[in-house]
């Protein structure tokens, strides 16, 4: 796909839902060597009918914080430099713990990840818990997301509705502030978090059989969903985030790993891999609208994604530009086909697109 722009659609867009919970309608899949499974608690598989809901539980240590560290980790030896002398007001016990996000603005801690499959009344049928650290049949390949987030973990189904897709850390349970630090082929030296952990999309079939694909985009930030494309002989990852945890201006490993990006899934195993430079899907710059540059990863702060005849929709997070609204990937020229007309009309179009 030719990189393009993202632009700000004005008038006629839909609401894109937060997607922590979607209906599983899926078809049996055959079974790669390199798939890895994990166990249905409850027995059975992912059902046509039910829901799946995606959830985080975090290992409530005492020794996860130690109160009195200084944080974030290896902080010295970076050019943002470490949080207040004082040091870590709490441990690791729960909720206790999250008063350490006043002094290091970084916290967080990695948690275990979980796809419960319920009854559309609520009823829990089954739970699959997503390869970890803690998982001692779980082998080498490993997910996690970061507690206490509320932007992880969006549920998508593949384009032929075989797979539900996802994001998260490759990094061991209980570790600190991976949500905020730098990916290994995107490294800022101004983000305070010292350390590098690679962002991965998880896609896992039917009976539980995981396959996870790493990427250096998101650096310093977090990935947020992910949409498999895999008709006619492709697949790709379609994702959706934001990145950068540094000073301005941004470094340019870290500006390619914003927003929108295009990633090529693999069979690989995790300790196989090696991600290459990040593939931007497209940007946007609040320039396009006359306001003056912000951040590209404000700019390209993405949450919400969703893909409807051929066009990638993102909604938009944070931000000082204040442009919180739906964006659009078009390559169709046909995702203006709900119109907008008047004098004041502002028509996000591509180059091959026109005002309505």
């Amino acid at each position: 796909m030719k990189t393009t722009s993202v632009r700000k659609m004005i008038h006629g867009a839909a609401s894109i839902p937060r997607a922590t919970t979607i209906a599983l309608a899926v078809c049996a899949v055959s079974l790669s060597a390199h798939a890895q499974q994990s166990e249905f608690r409850g027995g059975g598989r992912f059902e046509p009918g039910l829901l799946v809901v995606s959830r985080s539980v975090y290992d409530n240590l005492s020794s996860n914080v130690q109160a009195g560290s200084v944080l974030p980790p290896n902080c010295a030896n970076t050019q943002g430099g470490c949080s207040p002398a004082t040091g870590a007001p709490s441990d690791g016990t729960y909720p206790y713990v999250w008063n350490n996000d006043a002094y290091d603005g970084s916290f967080g801690i990695t948690s275990r990840i979980f796809l419960d499959q319920m009854t559309p009344s609520g009823e829990r049928v089954s739970s699959l818990e997503v390869p970890n650290s803690l998982d001692k049949q779980s082998g080498a390949d490993q997910l996690v997301t970061s507690f206490s987030s509320k932007s992880e973990l969006g549920l998508h189904l593949s384009t032929d509705g075989k797979y539900l897709t996802f994001m998260g850390y490759v990094a061991p349970v209980n570790t600190l502030d991976v949500s905020n630090s730098n990916t290994p082929g995107a490294v800022d030296p101004t983000n305070p978090v010292g350390q590098s952990f690679y962002r991965a999309v998880a896609r896992v079939d039917r009976d539980g059989h995981f396959r996870f694909t790493e990427t250096n985009a998101y650096s310093g930030n977090n990935g947020r969903s992910a949409i498999l494309n895999n008709r006619n002989g492709q697949d790709i990852f379609y994702t959706a985030g934001n990145a950068g945890n540094g000073s301005n201006p941004q470094p340019n490993g870290v500006i390619l790993g914003a927003g929108a990006q295009l990633i090529d899934a693999t069979k690989q195993h995790e300790a196989q891999q090696n991600p290459g430079t990040p593939t931007p899907v497209a940007s946007f710059s609040v320039t396009e609208l006359g306001a003056p540059a912000d951040k590209i990863g404000k700019d390209d702060n993405f949450r919400g994604m969703t893909l409807f005849n051929n066009v990638l929709y993102f909604s938009k997070g944070s931000g000082s530009n204040g442009v919180n609204t739906v964006y659009f990937v078009d390559t169709t020229g046909k995702a203006l086909s709900f119109g907008c007309g008047g004098a004041g009309c502002q028509c996000g179009v591509t180059h091959h697109a026109a005002c309505v």
